[in-house]
Parts: structure tokens; sequence; C-alpha cells
């Protein structure tokens, strides 16, 4: 970001944010904005031209009225016009006016986007990445067949800044999520898969949070992505916190780029057995990992190695991956799961039990059914119990997937204790639904 001159500062807003501030009441703070939005349309239906600083400076106590829970039905224009401006500051201002103010079913859409091009086209990484910012947060449907063509060749352009492809590819995920019948796979997509092995990780955590969400509508497409992934994985995991100083996270190094390499490859069934010897090693590494002492007492060093952890059990139950990542997984479950779930020694003795005589037809069956239970009952997310029952070839019953978890409070308890009585009802219909896991 460019830095910002001594002259850049705006003293009349300083002044309008203090006098808002020592309003004794709401009726004072109500007369001096108005007094001020008078003030500011005057200056724009003048005759005089106004010059870039004055426009930024009233388009900014706009901003700020607006922030404050009051209606603004002008100075549109004049935050369009700042888009123009060669200086930064003024163009921030536009865009962020824009961003926050302008809906999109505005007339004005055709100019902002006429803008935009410009500073897309411009090659100028500061532009750029204000360009792509507004694109992503207003995320109209105008906005998506203008650009969503565009922002692909920007994304695996050679000459492209990392900063840009970071904001370029966030930009795309968002259209995608918008519109995804607008934006078009072509040529590009095998180039975006490459992504994954950029040096700069901030590219490859984007890139892979689009590579993701594309992948679930056109597999296809991306399934050469798998084994980049599982190689991105291999040397995150195994490189020390040191080698990676700038994304490690309470000696956790890069969790949030590890929790979605693990998201990505479950959009897939296991590798050929070269790539999957490899991603074995990976999940044992994690799950190695995660029994060693912690590093730190901090409880964001315990949430990002369970973040990790957690995923890669994920990525183990989606793969199903037999009786031995199955027992190791259920050890690292179970040092979590014992101190809230009283019974689960039983239920661990019992698992193995069946395990170890092959019911179920096939060996470790019955440990990750019962893994599948750990997660849904221990770990406070929703998401585990829709993941599972779209990716397992198990199916959850119905009773589990509505039952309460173990960590509810005593609200949830409370409520969960007047619906007893249709639950039990559900499952004995369904028949014998505990014995399918004790």
């Amino acid at each position: 970001m460019p830095a910002v001159s001594k002259g850049d500062g705006m003293r009349g807003l300083a002044v309008f944010i203090s006098d808002i501030r020592n309003c004794k009441s709401k009726e004072a703070e109500i007369k001096r904005i108005n007094k001020e939005l008078a003030n500011i349309r005057s200056k724009f239906k003048g005759d005089k031209a106004l010059d870039g600083y004055s426009k930024k400076k009233y388009v900014c106590k706009l901003l700020f009225i607006f922030l404050l829970g009051h209606d603004i039905d002008f100075g549109h224009m004049e935050a369009v016009n700042l888009l123009s401006s060669n200086r930064y500051t003024e163009k921030q201002i536009g865009y962020l006016f824009i961003s926050v103010l302008v809906n999109s079913n505005s007339e004005l859409i055709r100019l902002i986007n006429n803008a935009i091009k410009n500073d897309l086209a411009s090659r100028n990484p500061t532009f750029m990445g204000l360009a792509l910012h507004c694109i992503a947060s207003v995320g109209s449907r105008e906005m998506a067949e203008a650009f969503a063509g565009e922002i692909p060749k920007v994304l695996v352009a050679g000459d492209t800044m990392d900063s840009v492809k970071q904001s370029a590819a966030l930009c795309l995920l968002r259209l995608y999520r918008t519109s995804p019948d607008l934006v078009p796979m072509g040529d590009w997509t095998s180039r975006v898969v490459h992504l994954l092995n950029d040096q700069h990780l901030g590219v490859v955590t984007a890139a892979t949070s689009l590579i993701t969400t594309l992948a679930q509508k056109n597999p296809e497409e991306f399934k050469t992505s798998v084994s980049l992934a599982v190689s991105r994985l291999s040397r995150i995991v195994t490189s020390a916190s040191t080698d990676l100083q700038d994304y490690t996270y309470y000696f956790v190094p890069a969790p949030w780029l590890s929790v979605k390499l693990l998201r990505l490859l479950q959009c897939y069934p296991p590798p050929d057995p070269a790539v999957r010897g490899r991603l074995t090693e990976c999940l044992e590494t994690i799950l190695n990992k995660a029994q060693e002492p912690p590093k730190s007492k901090k409880v964001q060093h315990s949430n990002a190695k369970n973040a990790v952890l957690f995923e890669a059990i994920s990525l183990i139950i989606h793969h199903d991956s037999g009786r031995a990542l199955g027992h190791w997984c259920l050890g690292c479950t179970g040092s979590r799961c014992g101190r809230v779930r009283k019974p689960f020694p039983r239920d661990y003795a019992n698992c193995c039990r069946r395990s170890s005589s092959g019911e179920e037809g096939r060996p470790g069956s019955c440990v990750l059914r019962f893994l599948r239970l750990c997660c849904l009952s221990s770990w406070p997310s929703c998401r585990w119990a829709p993941r599972v029952q779209r990716h397992s070839t198990w199916r959850l019953p119905a009773p589990l997937l509505r039952t309460p978890p173990l960590w509810a409070g005593q609200e949830h308890a409370c409520v969960a204790q007047e619906k007893s009585s249709a639950w039990t009802a559900t499952a004995t219909a369904e028949g014998g639904f505990w014995d399918q896991f004790l």
C-alpha cells in the first residue's frame, strides 16, 4: 500500500467526528448531522467545481453518517468520480463508498464497471487490488457478467503480483458463489491448479479455497489437484515451525492451509497407491504430532492443532482407511472425548472387540463407525453431521443427526429433554439403532 503523505489528512472530517462524539443527546447529534448534510449538499450542487481532496472529504463524511445509522440519498456520483483519480487515497475512498452504499441494482453500476475495467487494465497492483475488492464486496450479477471472464486471466497471468493473485482468487470465488452459471470453465482451470505449487503460501491458501469450491461441482476439471495437494500438505506437516515463520500460528505450521488442503482431498476418492502412500505418511505425522506434549499452554495452540487433527480424521473417515488408522484415530479422539463422555472407555472396548473379531464383514468398520459417533458428539461444529452423511459410504441414521451434541449447555439439554420422547420413538421405529454402535 502506498505511503500516505502528511497532506492527505482530513482535518474537517476529524472535527466533524469530534463534534458528534461531544454531543450530549441524540437530538443534538441529529441536529449536527442535518447541518453537515445541508452543507455537503450545497457544496455538491454549487457552481464551483470541487477538487479531489474536497470530494474525498465530503464522501468520507457521508460514509461516516451512514455508518451511524442515517440514510444517505446523494453523493453516489461524486464517489464514482473519485474512481477516475490517480491518487490512491481518493480512489480508495471512492471504492469504499461504493462497496458500502451502492446497491447491486443501482443505475451507476455501468459507470462503476467501466472504472473497474480501466483499473484492471492499468496493471497497477494497487489499483487492481482496490478494483478486485470492490467486485467481491458488491458481487452483483451484473459484475459477474462483466468480469467473470477477465478475472481468471488476471489470476493466471505470469506477471501478476502475489497480492493481486490472492485478491483475484477470492474475488472469483465470490462471483462463483453468487452466479455459478456465469463463471466459465476453460483453459485457465489447469493453470489455477498449478497455483498449489506457488512459493507464496498466501496465494496457495486463496487458490485452495477456490479449487475446493469449484471441484465440488466440476470434479473432473480439477482432479489433478489431488497429487499437488498431497505434495503441498507433505511439505507443511514435515516442516519445522521455523521454516514457515510467516505462516506459523502458535507453533503450528500453516494450520489454515492444512485444513483447506485436507478438505480439498475430501472432494475425491482415495488416490492411486503411490500418492496414497504419501498421503498416509502425512496423516500418520499429523496423528503423531497430536500425541506430542503441547509446545504452548495457550488455547490458540490447542485450537490450531486440533483443527488440523479433526480435519485429518474426517479425511480418514472419507477414505475409509481401515483398522490401523482407525485405532490410531480412536486413541487421539479418546483422549479428547474421555473428559466429556463418561461411557467412552466401555464403548471403546466394545468397538475394539468387534473390530478384532471381524464383525460387520470388514475389519475395522466398527472402529470407524464409532469414530464417527465420537466426532459428531464431541466436536462443537454443526458441519460434521452433513459432511459425514454426504461423504461416507455408511449412512448415519436420522436420530443421531438430530441428537444434541454432548458439549451442549444446560439450556440446550432442557430443550433436548422435551424432545427426547420423539427421538426415542424414531429410534425404536428404525429398530435397534444403538445396536449399530455398541
